[in-house]
């Protein structure tokens, strides 16, 4: 694996350093969420591209969607947050880059990230 990913410039979930080569676009497209049901039953697979994207799955024939404000759905799927307080309560926080393609700028949770459909939980 760690061969294949050096070759393909990393990803996630692989363990190596990012070494830039390829894009967060490419990224987005090749790192699989699990989508899973609304009882958290795991009904497939797709990519972060896709389900982040509002409509991005048409309503995702085999996943059901949660609706957002515009009437527009985005697929679920599994994600984790992390919420890092110290030793005074105080939560950290971390404001997304401008560049980034999904929710630039917004303030959000101390980290957050997807388990990746077809991976074991100790590979993620």
């Amino acid at each position: 694996r760690a061969a294949r990913a050096a070759e393909s410039g990393g990803g996630s979930g692989g363990g190596e350093a990012w070494s830039g080569a390829r894009s967060q676009e490419e990224l987005m497209e090749a790192d699989e969420c699990i989508l899973v049901d609304r009882e958290d039953r795991i009904v497939g697979g797709a990519s972060k591209a896709l389900v982040h994207r509002r409509g991005g799955l048409k309503a995702a024939a085999a996943a059901e969607t949660e609706e957002t404000g515009g009437g527009q759905a985005f697929a679920l799927h599994r994600a984790f947050s992390v919420f890092l307080f110290d030793g005074r309560d105080r939560l950290l926080l971390q404001q997304r880059a401008r560049g980034k393609i999904t929710f630039p700028l917004v303030w959000t949770n101390t980290c957050c990230s997807h388990p990746l459909h077809g991976q074991e939980p100790t590979e993620v």
